[in-house]
């Protein structure tokens, strides 16, 4: 028997029925607790404990980025001394719950990994974190036993080889780990990824009769300040913003034109004031990353430049910016906000990106307009 071939044919029937849309939940939860500075608690027993200890790793060092916070990340399974002291006095069911009674806090996230899904003492702790309202999340096998029914999101590999388990138990931490950092990098995002976020509404018919009308009130034949200006009131009614601004850019990524709405009036924009807030805040890291982004809440966001009056007030906002594209390049950014923290979330960036793929196709299809009347 080929042993070897074996395996990985298994593993690869295994790979194909992935929870796929659990993981970019894991993904999402993790880098809200980075931004929110929320701690993170990570368990398992045996192997298990060995990929607990190599995710703890790899969130602490591998995802670290300038200018963004560090995560607190703790490994339950890695001080030895408590570890055996608890299990010798409190018997080996309480060697994690005892830990993390000390810590835990309301919207920390708890990582229990355990390939049965039955260990009790990562099923204790579980029990102790969703008690205290702590974001529960479970890696299982087998069936996913009692961990399954416990957390969250409960990220399952269905297969009852304990090999195959652990493997993927593996990548799914190197996986995670490897999107957070590509976030804080700005890696990822492609004018291509753009559109695919936009079909991620699907067959959400409202939203897409809601795109329908928004694609007919931009209309190509208004002039481009009618246009930036009507982007960014029908962004905000779309949406549920408050106020926002939209912002044109040259190729050298000058700010040559922009708007802002706020106390439900559009203004003329400072362009110096946006100049800096280009080279230093949400909506330059928006147009040197490419990549759209959602902030929960400004006041633990190292990338959002509050004004003055939200230092001394000592207010927070949530706020969603996109990027517009104009082919491969980023010609503008439309940032929109609410007045607390928590006020958007994925649906609503998902939906503002779709609006922008319009935009910037109304955009393109304008300019072109104009250099084919501009032509002798």
């Amino acid at each position: 028997m080929d042993y070897v071939k074996s395996y990985v044919t298994k593993l690869q029937e295994t790979l194909d029925d992935l929870p796929l849309d659990l993981l970019n939940q894991v993904i999402y939860i993790l880098h809200e607790a980075r931004l929110n500075r929320r701690q993170i608690f990570i368990m398992g027993n045996g192997g298990s404990a060995a990929t607990a200890s190599h995710f703890v790793a790899d969130l602490a060092k591998n995802t670290r980025q300038s200018d963004w916070p560090d995560f607190r990340v703790i490994g339950l399974t890695d001080n030895m001394a408590i570890f055996s002291a608890l299990a010798n006095d409190e018997g080996y069911e309480n060697v994690f719950v005892q830990q993390l009674a000390s810590f835990v806090e309301p919207e920390d996230v708890v990582i229990g990994i355990s390939a049965s899904g039955n260990s009790s003492n990562v099923l204790k702790a579980v029990d102790l974190a969703n008690r205290v309202g702590a974001v529960t999340i479970g890696f299982t096998g087998f069936n996913g036993g009692i961990l399954g029914t416990l957390v969250d999101i409960h990220l399952h590999v269905a297969s009852d080889v304990i090999e195959h388990v652990e493997d993927i138990h593996l990548m799914f931490e190197h996986l995670v780990c490897k999107a957070l950092r590509e976030i804080a990098t700005g890696e990822s995002l492609t004018g291509e990824e753009q559109l695919v976020a936009a079909r991620e509404i699907g067959d959400n018919r409202p939203s897409m009769e809601l795109l329908y009308a928004i694609s007919r009130q931009l209309d190509a034949s208004i002039d481009h300040r009618e246009l930036l200006e009507r982007l960014l009131r029908v962004s905000l009614e779309s949406v549920g913003g408050v106020s926002g601004s939209i912002m044109k850019f040259n190729q050298d990524g000058e700010v040559i034109d922009a708007a802002l709405v706020y106390g439900g009036q559009v203004h003329d924009p400072d362009l110096r004031a946006l100049a800096l807030i280009v080279e230093s805040g949400l909506a330059g890291w928006v147009r040197k990353h490419r990549r759209a982004v959602l902030v929960s809440n400004t006041r633990r966001d190292p990338r959002w430049l509050p004004s003055t009056w939200e230092m001394e007030k000592g207010d927070s906002r949530s706020v969603v910016s996109v990027p517009l594209m104009d082919r491969d390049q980023v010609s503008g950014v439309l940032t929109l906000a609410q007045t607390q923290a928590g006020k958007f979330n994925q649906e609503h960036l998902v939906l503002l990106t779709a609006i922008s793929v319009l935009a910037s196709f109304n955009s393109l299809h304008s300019d072109r307009h104009a250099e084919v009347l501009e032509k002798p």
